[in-house]
């Protein structure tokens, strides 16, 4: 049986693009929900990279061990952002994309506060379901940012803002590195709740939305058959399946770069050093993930995406020979230099193929497949580090890249590169 090609998605081929995108101030409200994602994003990074080192200070001696209760916690937020998301999304398009970011970082600082005062291995990990099932801050964000932006810069928009991610989670780990080595676990975890807190109220200052509540429903399933019917589709499920893996190689290297920072030729077993490694791989993110938005707008997402695949796929089997603590750091931002574009460049594609109204919908889909890749990829991680040793994720890293370039190159088509270049033109 064929497989079914995804369209490359690209300006003018969506006819439904909603009135208010032309007078809304779109790219006031991209400013303002990119600098709360920074901050979200760098409040979540305090804590997120040093799980290992968090579960050494709570009893657990072994370093494979270590790493695999990281992994493991980072399966249960991935299965509470998975069994949530998509409720919160219709939540956020039936009352309000902005209230649902609010929501999002108010139960999810608040949570990681109470994190702070984990006192056993299993309360940590039992903690991040309750994260993931609360917050989700990404596709609220997402979903918003494309309900207001311009058909032709959904592409530029979707990378600006998962450069804001990749940037805050660059960030992050440098201070949270500092406050760990300084104030220890627990005021990590809460400098993260307030990091939270501080970017809700930014949000409910400065963000702005043109909301209409749809009319009421018949029957309290009705979102739920849309849902499906949006997104259980030959468009979007390989869009989605793409989404996953890509999320899932990248947190597959997360439970082993404390290990390998600790074991490596000039490295430490302190907090800051591996802060140093998540930052470099975000600061490289971050710039790949604006440079592909503007560079897909003029010669296709295609082109770009396949492109960005190989190169990451090709890169990640550098990191694996890196013997050198700053050899490491530069191999790993060199991956980063590809990888980083290509989840903003997914997202786009889903906001151009959703209609309006079911954008909250179609991003809390989304982050199911995101979800699972965060459930299955730190565990795959800890898992090969287990039997494997270390450095056995870059090797799995390699291959998954590799099938995510396949799927792209057999169901992405290339016929829209020259709408794409149109994209381009100028908007007030």
């Amino acid at each position: 049986m064929a497989l079914p090609e995804i369209p490359d998605d690209t300006p003018g081929d969506r006819p439904n693009v909603a009135p208010e995108e032309r007078s809304f101030p779109w790219k006031r409200n991209l400013i303002v929900l990119w600098f709360a994602q920074v901050v979200t994003t760098l409040g979540f990074s305090f804590t997120f990279p040093f799980y290992p080192i968090f579960f050494g200070e709570l009893g657990v001696a072994e370093i494979d061990r270590q790493a695999f209760l990281a992994g493991l916690s980072g399966g249960l937020l991935g299965l509470g952002m998975g069994l949530f998301a998509p409720i919160w999304g219709i939540v956020g398009d039936r009352f309000g994309r902005r209230l649902n970011i609010v929501r999002a970082m108010a139960l999810g600082g608040a949570f990681l506060i109470l994190s702070g005062y984990a006192q056993t291995p299993s309360q940590l990990v039992l903690s991040r379901f309750f994260i993931g099932a609360t917050s989700g801050v990404v596709p609220t964000i997402m979903a918003l940012v494309a309900a207001h932006t311009p058909h032709h810069r959904i592409s530029l928009a979707s990378g600006a803002t998962m450069s804001a991610l990749l940037l805050g989670t660059a960030i992050g780990p440098l201070f949270g590195g500092l406050i760990f080595d300084n104030f220890g676990m627990r005021a990590a975890f809460w400098s993260t709740g307030l990091a939270l807190f501080f970017a809700a109220g930014m949000v409910i200052v400065l963000a702005r939305e043109d909301f209409v509540r749809p009319p009421s429903l018949k029957s309290p399933f009705d979102p739920f058959r849309s849902l499906w019917k949006l997104v259980g589709n030959s468009t979007f499920l390989p869009v989605l399946l793409m989404v996953m893996m890509l999320h899932a190689g990248v947190l597959m290297i997360t439970p082993a770069i404390a290990g390998l920072v600790e074991t490596a030729d000039g490295g430490s077993a302190t907090a800051t050093a591996t802060g140093v490694v998540f930052a470099a791989m975000g600061i490289a993110g971050a710039a790949s993930s604006v440079f592909m938005g503007w560079l897909a707008g003029r010669v296709g997402i295609r082109r770009v995406f396949i492109g960005a695949a190989a190169m990451a796929s090709a890169t990640s089997l550098g990191p694996f020979f890196a013997d050198g603590y700053w050899a490491l750091v530069g191999l790993v931002a060199v991956v980063s230099l590809f990888q980083g574009g290509l989840a903003g460049l997914l997202q786009g594609l889903i906001a151009m193929r959703t209609p309006a109204g079911q954008h909250g919908a179609s991003f809390g889909a989304s982050q199911v497949a995101h979800a699972t890749g965060t459930a299955l990829g730190p565990l795959a991680g800890g898992a090969a580090v287990v039997t494997f040793g270390l450095r056995s994720v870059f090797l799995v890293n390699v291959g998954l890249f590799a099938a995510v370039l396949v799927i792209a190159i057999v169901l992405i088509s290339g016929k829209a590169v020259e709408a794409s270049r149109a994209g381009s033109e100028p908007e007030s």
